[in-house]
């Protein structure tokens, strides 16, 4: 008994006509005729009382039926569970995050990764835009997440994923924490808490140019990150920008979080990845990433062909 034989058995079965049977299974019908007499061979029995109107199921051929459909069944699942192993992706993909993306675009792409490949293994970091540059150059790191513009990435292909609003952190009794929004240029008589800009001089360069217009902001303070800056103004040491997504993990005491005008352009995210890289669970990465990217022109910046962002 074979599975053919058997899908020829049940459509004879429920049609109770062998001329139905054949049509439904878009074969002759004496093909049908044919792999019935060799399955009642092979059982050793007859399945069917045939005459010149009708055709019956025999007791042997009702017992049969009884079990087919659910061997049909079980038979197919067990088919679709073994390509659907054998489809599935495995390995290791090495990824880092922006430190000033870790919600938003970047974790939409990364969850819906980890929905379709649960086998790969993610091992996942949050960098600096500089540190994730030299480890993707190393070769420790597969894909990462960055802020743009680049400087000098010729060996990278990069895809904008998305744009981050910025933010003025500022002590809750700040002159200017009650608006609903800060002007870029109420910013630039104050005391400017920066990070340092060897984490990522394109992005710490393109907020010195969109908020403070390229003049060099009145520093006080730098600390190595946004948590440390945000405490440092709570301290009144001064004000702070950051995205928006950052501010929103970032809940410490006598700081409140503005959103700045319009006028400001928000802060584009990228993956980049090696331009020579293609394994599989990177190629998986960066078709979600392109997916699920939000209306970003050009959606894909190619660093070998020189149009890759740059600092300016």
């Amino acid at each position: 008994m074979d599975l053919r034989q058997l899908r020829t058995f049940l459509a004879v079965a429920q049609e109770r006509h062998f001329g139905r049977a054949a049509e439904r299974l878009h074969i002759a019908q004496p093909a049908v005729s044919q792999q019935i007499r060799t399955l009642e061979a092979d059982v050793g029995t007859r399945l069917f009382d045939r005459t010149s109107r009708s055709v019956e199921l025999t007791a042997a051929g009702r017992t049969l039926l009884a079990g087919a459909p659910d061997i049909l069944d079980r038979v197919a699942q067990l088919g679709e569970a073994t390509r659907a192993t054998g489809r599935s992706l495995r390995g290791e993909l090495r990824l880092n995050y922006a430190r000033t993306s870790p919600v938003g675009i970047a974790t939409d792409i990364v969850e819906e990764f980890r929905r379709r490949h649960p086998e790969v293994k993610l091992i996942i970091d949050t960098m600096t835009t500089t540190r994730s540059l030299e480890q993707l150059r190393e070769g420790t790191l597969d894909a990462a997440f960055l802020r743009l513009p680049l400087a000098d990435a010729q060996d990278l292909t990069v895809i904008e994923v998305g744009k981050d609003p910025l933010v003025a952190a500022l002590p809750r009794r700040h002159r200017l924490a009650r608006r609903r929004e800060i002007a870029a240029s109420d910013l630039h008589h104050e005391r400017i808490v920066f990070w340092p800009r060897a984490q990522g001089p394109g992005f710490h360069d393109w907020v010195v140019e969109q908020v403070f217009e390229g003049c060099l902001p009145r520093t006080v303070h730098i600390e190595p990150d946004t948590e440390q800056m945000v405490r440092a103004v709570a301290r009144g040491a001064g004000v702070a920008v950051t995205t928006r997504s950052r501010a929103s993990l970032l809940a410490v005491g006598d700081v409140v979080f503005k959103p700045l005008a319009s006028a400001v352009p928000a802060s584009p995210l990228a993956l980049a990845w090696r331009v020579a890289d293609g394994s599989a669970p990177l190629r998986q990465l960066v078709t979600i990433a392109r997916r699920l990217a939000r209306s970003v022109r050009p959606p894909e910046i190619a660093a070998r062909s020189g149009t890759a962002h740059r600092a300016k």
